[in-house]
């Protein structure tokens, strides 16, 4: 008896030996790693002729679970159904496989337990079933979906608010990856249809989100161009409708209330065999059609006038043109008041200030003056003058601070490459004096900001010593190039103008 229970403890035992295992620690990416810098961890216990693997959360929550024929971590040989689980111990996904490939049943889940997909895998990698999309305007997903996969290449989508069977559209894929889709308006009603195999009467609509509703309906003609185009506004009223026949047309904008506020008139032109603008307004909007961003106004087929508006929908500024030639330029501020202008002659900026993005440039009969670079915040980047004997520009770099980098003097005719005298400066005080000639350094020492770190270089005899130093100010290259060696200018770093990005970035 006493010989019977000793076998029977050492069976136990031998069993329990064979079966545990060490944990298998990872981390966020999955890699190996230890106890101490663990995401994840694993275990894993024997199951017949597979192996049963459980990996859990850091913090001992399941996150997965299944068999495998091969347990080796990064090659696992999945056998049978496999569950992942989110932090919260929901079921997120749910696979099949046998010896590795995915046969039978699959289904994912959102943060909520609502099915994305519940699709069935093929020995061959095909799949049927349905997937799903869900609404969520935090997460910028303004519509539901749903599709129906008859096969992996053929599937019928329907992206609606939230009827089904409301206003939607629906786009039908075959095998061979044609596609055709129809469109819904408000109740469901039946709008029209594109096809990728018919082009006869093919049409395009564009929806608001939140709720769903119909913004732009474009009608083409055979050939793809257009052939009419209607733009709603949020209220359902027409703020513009476009009409193009083969020798003339029309586009008509009107307000929020359906009032009357433009009209574009077309002719046909033999030259460019299409309509071209020919008398009154184009007003063109922003993506979500609430603002106006442009007009273009058209006398006897010429634009003469672009008007643009700001973010806000406040006339920013008007270009007044004759003969596509630009005349002047007249900026405004928000409420209105005229800003600045400038005139120009034979196509340049002539007299005035020119604003353009983040720049501001003032000319005075043709020569440029004064011009100036802002960062986002408006605060000065660099500015530019002529100097007082008109013979050369003064320029001054800062970073984002307002704490001054550099000033450098060109002459007047700046060359193919950069040619300054320049002074860098550290804390407010001047550190490193250099000349540059033709995009060469000819003497003294700047640094600047490269890819790599800190790239210093000084002129010695006729050669140009490059230093570069990393992040933490270690040396990390140290070379020399002949100066008038044609691939110089790789270690030159200035190109053309001193206020380009990587030198504004520079030493400090």
């Amino acid at each position: 008896m006493k010989k019977l229970f000793t076998t029977a403890v050492l069976a136990l035992f031998l069993s329990i030996s064979i079966n545990a295992q060490e944990k298998i620690y990872f981390d966020e990416n999955w890699e190996k790693t230890t106890q101490d810098k663990m995401e994840f961890y694993r275990e894993t216990a024997a199951k017949g002729k597979l192996t049963l693997i459980k990996d859990f959360y850091k913090n001992g929550k399941l996150q997965m679970e299944g068999l495998a024929s091969d347990p080796t971590p990064g090659s696992e040989v999945y056998d049978g159904k496999v569950t992942w689980y989110n932090p919260e111990g929901k079921i997120n996904s749910t696979a099949t496989f046998s010896g590795g490939k995915q046969v039978g049943p699959s289904q994912t889940f959102d943060d909520k337990g609502r099915p994305l997909e519940d699709l069935v895998y093929s020995a061959d990698g095909n799949f049927k079933g349905k997937s799903y999309m869900y609404k969520n305007i935090e997460n910028e997903s303004y519509f539901n979906s749903y599709t129906v996969y008859e096969s992996s290449t053929e599937s019928r989508t329907i992206v609606y608010d939230n009827d089904i069977k409301g206003i939607r559209y629906e786009t039908v894929t075959d095998k061979d990856g044609n596609s055709e889709t129809k469109y819904y308006g408000e109740n469901g009603k039946y709008i029209g249809t594109s096809s990728s195999k018919n082009t006869d009467n093919n049409l395009l609509v564009e929806y608001y989100p939140n709720p769903m509703r119909v913004s732009k309906i474009e009608k083409y003609k055979n050939d793809g161009s257009i052939k009419e185009v209607v733009i709603y506004g949020k209220n359902g009223k027409i703020l513009q409708e476009q009409k193009m026949n083969k020798k003339d047309g029309y586009k008509t904008t009107y307000d929020g209330n359906g009032n009357k506020v433009a009209h574009l008139t077309y002719t046909y032109d033999k030259d460019s065999d299409s309509l071209i603008p020919q008398e009154g307004e184009d007003h063109q909007f922003i993506n979500d059609y609430s603002l106006v961003s442009l007009i273009n106004v058209y006398k006897n087929s010429s634009l003469v006038l672009n008007r643009f508006f700001d973010e806000n929908g406040k006339l920013s500024s008007e270009k007044i043109i004759k003969d596509d030639v630009t005349q002047e330029i007249k900026y405004y501020t928000p409420d209105g008041n005229l800003k600045s202008n400038i005139t120009y002659k034979d196509d340049l900026p002539y007299n005035g200030i020119l604003y353009e993005g983040v720049t501001e440039e003032h000319y005075k009969n043709g020569l440029l003056v004064l011009s100036k670079f802002f960062w986002d915040d408006n605060t000065l980047r660099s500015e530019k003058k002529l100097n007082a004997k008109q013979d050369g520009y003064d320029s001054t770099v800062y970073n984002e601070k307002g704490t001054l980098l550099f000033a450098y003097s060109q002459p007047l005719e700046e060359p193919e490459g950069f040619t300054a005298q320049v002074v860098q400066y550290a804390k407010g005080k001047a550190v490193n004096k250099s000349v540059f000639k033709d995009g060469i350094l000819q003497s003294g020492k700047i640094k600047v900001k490269g890819e790599q770190g800190i790239k210093e270089l000084e002129r010695s005899g006729k050669w140009i010593i490059v230093k570069v130093y990393n992040a933490d100010g270690q040396l990390i290259q140290d070379a020399k190039v002949l100066a008038d060696n044609e691939e110089s200018d790789i270690f030159t770093v200035i190109q053309t103008r001193m206020h380009e990005q990587y030198l504004l970035d520079g030493f400090d």
